[in-house]
Order: structure tokens, then C-alpha cells, then sequence
């Protein structure tokens, strides 16, 4: 089956910001379910319009300019595959007790994650196959000035780019749990 290319790419308003607001964070449970967008051509490039059976969500603030979302495409014409790494790249500032058993549980988890962009728009990682802690650090700093907090990055490994998820979506998640 050949694939067919079924539109262009405007050029688009200067209108856009980069980097991430917050993220939702729950345990993988290869049980989510999801419901998406219809779509003519093929149902399987909608947005997620509803998600299920997953665990509970926890959320996670970041500073402006800290967080970062990257979508990589790996592609090899000779053997015919395609897949997406889906990184999300977190800090974290202030080093506290209760921040290192989270990097612990995190490392010890498959997770599924949610990324809000500074344009509102919401991105899944780990759709399908889940997403792993595959960095972190925890620095104190050396200047006054550096960071004394955590970075880590959270990897998802899927078939296809990341999805965006309704807004509506993200007050229905099961469990969540607000920032203390």
C-alpha cells in the first residue's frame, strides 16, 4: 500500500511560545483507554478526546523557560521504519526530601505523561507503549545563582508523533490530584 500525502503546511502567524507550563504525571497501566477525534481520512490521527482506566494523575509545575518538549522522528528508509522518541525535559527547583522520592518512584515506574505547552495546547507521551525516566540529577548548586533543584527527562518510544489532548480532558482525568 502506498502512502499518499494529503496536505501542505501554512506558513502561519508569528504567534507561538516555546516551552512547557506543567505536566500531569500517572503511573502506566497498559489499561488506558483513549477516545479520539473523528477524523475522514483515518480515525487514527485524531486528538484524544477522552481517556480511561488509567491511574491516578499527579501534577507538576515548572518555572517559565524550564520545562521542554521535543518530538524526534527516527526514520530508516532502508528497513522501512518509523518511530518517535518523546522527550519531556523537567525542572524541578529546590531540593527537598519529599523531591527525591519522587525521582525514585519515577525511575522505578512506566509512566504516562501529559505536557501543557505555553500555547494551552496539551501533548501525550507514552501513548501507547509508555514512558520511562531515562535522566536525572539532583544538583545543589555551586553559585548562588545555580540551580539547586532536579532535571530529568521522561522518554516515550511510540509508532507516531505525539498526540494533543482536549482541553476538556485534562478536569476529567481520573484521580487527579492538585499541586499541595
Amino acid at each position: 500500500m502506498s502512502c499518499i500525502l494529503g496536505n501542505g503546511v501554512a506558513l502561519g502567524c508569528k504567534d507561538s511560545l516555546g516551552g512547557v507550563k506543567e505536566v500531569y504525571i500517572a503511573s502506566y497501566t497498559n489499561l488506558e483507554t483513549y477516545t479520539y477525534e473523528e477524523d475522514a481520512a483515518d480515525a487514527n490521527y485524531g486528538s484524544i478526546t477522552a481517556i480511561a482506566n488509567s491511574g491516578t494523575f499527579y501534577r507538576f509545575e515548572m518555572r517559565q523557560e524550564q520545562g521542554e518538549f521535543i518530538q524526534t522522528g527516527v526514520h530508516n528508509p532502508q528497513n522501512g521504519t518509523n518511530y518517535w522518541e518523546q522527550n519531556a525535559s523537567l525542572v524541578f527547583t529546590k531540593n527537598e526530601a519529599v523531591d527525591r522520592n519522587t525521582l525514585l518512584v519515577l525511575a522505578q515506574s512506566t509512566l504516562l505523561v501529559i505536557v501543557l505547552d505555553q500555547n494551552g495546547f496539551y501533548w501525550i507521551v507514552g501513548e501507547k507503549n509508555g514512558a520511562e525516566l531515562i535522566e536525572s540529577s539532583q544538583s545543589a548548586g555551586k553559585a548562588y545563582s545555580d540551580l539547586n533543584g532536579s532535571t530529568l527527562t521522561i522518554q516515550g518510544k511510540e509508532a507516531t508523533p505525539s498526540r494533543k489532548i482536549d482541553a476538556a480532558v485534562i478536569p476529567t482525568l481520573p484521580g487527579l490530584v492538585p499541586v499541595p
